[in-house]
């Protein structure tokens, strides 16, 4: 399969991301040229220790170069003030430099925390992500976004920090499993709905594909995404414009969802939450109404199977700890059409309490 190569233009800081499949190989000439350092940090979780990541562990140390692992927790423990401290230890106990690129393998929340670590460590080690979930190949490892958790506020602490490269191997999607990829592809149908719809039409046509695995269509659909995320953060990085708020559809809900839930809900799941309430709240306006569009719409979101919400108690304090507010009001992005986003401020608690019961959210 012919790996895609997409690049994230940042003024002198471009990178690329490459998506393709068997690509552990490969791993160890991207990192000669882009990071030329004698010594290597891998973190990961104790899954993925003895798969991919250990098999990189042993391509970078067969090519010439010292490399040393860490096994992180898995899931959203990973991203805690303390496991930071952990890998800060590890950085220092076998001896990094400024230039010792810290490699990432695993899915968002290990990316999340390496990242924020590589972010801070001697004030900013190079960064190399090679993601092996759908969620943090198509949105979490692209754009230098890296955050920590507080026990009451998901993503609280953060840094921005680009990574050097990133490597999407589709392949590592096959051990997934149907409930993660799912997880996943709520932030894809994200992309389609908010900037594209002849991407939509072209997922809901390719969905069963997508479902069993088909490479070439993971790897086109990974690098679609990527395409998408790469314009934003090239035109938004900070997150300071408003560009990259678009990103945000589904996730003002979806995030309090998240928290609410104790991380019981994963990412996508409490964003499939999220995007079918700015569905409702689009339609209340009037606002997503050519037919077409509504049919497709509803064909997606319906194809992203979320469990029931529960322990929503709350929901208005974990509201207001967002950080994408604009003084006291939350910021939601809302469509107008697929390919239409709209940017409101002017939702009201009721409005929220009236939409999720009207989708059988509460």
């Amino acid at each position: 399969m012919k790996t895609a190569i997409v690049e994230v233009l940042l003024p002198g800081r471009a990178y690329p991301v490459y998506i393709g499949q068997e690509l552990s190989p490969s791993l160890p000439g991207w990192l000669r040229s882009r990071t030329p350092q004698e010594s290597a940090a891998v973190v990961t979780d104790r899954r993925l220790a003895r798969g991919i990541a250990g098999r990189l562990l042993r391509a970078i140390r067969n090519s010439g170069r010292a490399a040393s692992l860490l096994t992180l927790p898995e899931g959203e423990k990973a991203k805690d003030l303390r496991v930071i401290s952990d890998i800060y230890s590890f950085l220092l106990e076998k001896g990094a430099r400024r230039r010792t690129p810290l490699v990432a393998v695993g899915g968002g929340s290990i990316g999340d925390a390496a990242g924020f670590a590589a972010a801070t460590f001697y004030r900013g080690i190079p960064l190399v992500h090679v993601p092996t979930t759908l969620l943090a190949q198509v949105d979490s490892s692209i754009g230098g976004k890296t955050a920590v958790d507080l026990p009451r506020a998901k993503n609280a602490v953060g840094a921005f920090h680009q990574p050097a490269f990133v490597v999407c191997d589709v392949g590592t999607l096959s051990s997934l499993s149907k409930r993660q990829l799912l997880s996943g592809m709520a932030e894809v149908v994200k992309y389609a709905l908010v900037f594209d719809r002849t991407f939509a039409s072209w997922l809901d046509k390719r969905w069963e594909d997508i479902l069993r695995r088909d490479p070439t269509s993971l790897r086109d659909m990974v690098a679609a995404c990527v395409g998408w995320k790469a314009r934003i953060v090239a035109q938004d990085e900070r997150d300071l414009s408003g560009q990259r708020e678009l990103l945000n559809f589904g996730h003002t809900l979806g995030h309090a969802f998240e928290t609410l839930s104790g991380y019981r809900l994963l990412h996508g799941e409490g964003v499939a939450w999220g995007m079918r309430a700015a569905a409702a709240l689009s339609r209340d306006r009037g606002w997503l109404v050519d037919a077409r569009d509504a049919r497709l719409g509803a064909r997606l979101l319906e194809r992203l199977p979320a469990p029931a919400l529960r322990g929503m108690r709350g929901l208005s304090e974990a509201l207001s700890r967002d950080k994408k507010m604009r003084g006291s009001r939350n910021v939601f992005i809302l469509l107008e059409g697929i390919g239409r986003p709209r940017r409101v401020d002017d939702v009201s608690g009721a409005d929220i309490r009236r939409t999720l019961r009207g989708i059988g959210a509460l």
